[in-house]
This record gives structure tokens, sequence and C-alpha cells, in this order.
């Protein structure tokens, strides 16, 4: 048998990438840390190193993705609160992260096990969309909304940037134009 080459750098995160891409190519019931530690060229202990086991890396594989999200979100709209372009900023970076990260889309709603309820504000929703949330409610309550249209237009703005995000990770749709400028078209953002 051939030994595996000693491994140099981040094999922690190696691993995290290279498990989101093997479960969104092969799905979760087939998914290993052997799997995971072959597809980094790597011994098949060599993950046990920085996850005990299966559910520890797809959770790690999760806050990474997470981490990284929400740094974008908070980027685009620091020092912008309140201000008339918030939600639209706030859209264009959740649209942008995910044409930069086509690969964390499906593993993030399809794979990671979040929860996002609509229907409750106070519930422990995914951080995310949690910052969408507060946003657009500062934003309806400066614009004089009343307060019973808040979660209809919540729900119509997260569809529309979720959406487009869906649509451009979508390896069997495909567009010729720019995906940034769909936002432009929107009234409600």
């Amino acid at each position: 048998m051939k030994d595996k080459p000693y491994h140099h750098g981040n094999l922690r995160n190696q691993l995290i990438e290279a498990g989101i891409k093997l479960i969104n190519t092969d799905g979760i019931s087939s998914f290993s840390l052997r799997k995971v530690a072959a597809e980094c060229r790597v011994s098949h202990t060599a993950p046990y190193s920085h996850f005990k086991n299966i559910d520890e890396l797809i959770s790690a594989m999760g806050e990474h993705v997470t981490e990284q999200f929400m740094g974008t979100l908070h980027a685009s709209v620091q020092g912008k609160e309140g201000s008339p372009e918030v939600m639209y900023l706030l859209g264009q970076a959740y649209i942008d992260f995910f044409m930069e990260h086509p690969q964390y889309f499906q593993f993030l709603y399809y794979h990671s096990g979040i929860v996002i309820d609509l229907d409750n504000y106070n519930s422990d929703n995914y951080p995310p969309f949690v910052l969408f949330r507060t946003t657009a409610y500062e934003m309806f309550h400066t614009l004089g909304l009343p307060e019973d249209d808040f979660s209809h237009q919540l729900i119509t703005l997260w569809a529309t940037v979720h959406g487009i995000a869906s649509l451009l990770t979508n390896n069997g749709v495909h567009y010729s134009g720019n995906w940034r400028e769909l936002l432009k078209v929107q009234s409600v953002l």
C-alpha cells in the first residue's frame, strides 16, 4: 500500500472544505471521515486529530460556513445601519457570498440542519437570517410600515435574495446576465 503524503498546512479547514464538497456531491448518507481523508489525500486516521466523529465534522462545517457568511453580511452593513440602502447592501452581500462560494449554499440549506422559523421572531434562528430579519425590521420601522406587515415584507425580501442565491448556485440554471443586477430591479429593496 502506498503511503499517504505527509500533510502540511491547515488540515482542519481542508477537511471541512472536502466534507462540504463530498456531501454536495454524494449526499449525507454515504458521507464518512474515511472518504474525507481520501479526498484530502491523508491517512484515514488523520481526521480524528481534529474531529471525534462525523457529527463533529458536520457541525464544524456548519460553523465554518456560518462564520464566513456572517462576516460578509456584517461587513456590508457596518456603519450604514439605519440608512435607506442598508437592505440593498445586505441583500447584495448575501448574493455575493454565494456567488463566491456556491458550494456553501447547498450544504447550508440542504445538509447542515439549520433552522429558520419565519413565524416566530424570538426563535433561535440561523444567525445570518436573524441579522437579515433584524435589519429589515429596523428599516420597516423607519419607513413607518404597520408592524402587522413586517413578517410578510420580510418573507418577500428574503425570498427575493435567497431565491436569487438559489438560482445562481444551481448548476442546471443558466443565465447570461449579471445576478448582482437583479436586486436593482426589485423595488422592495
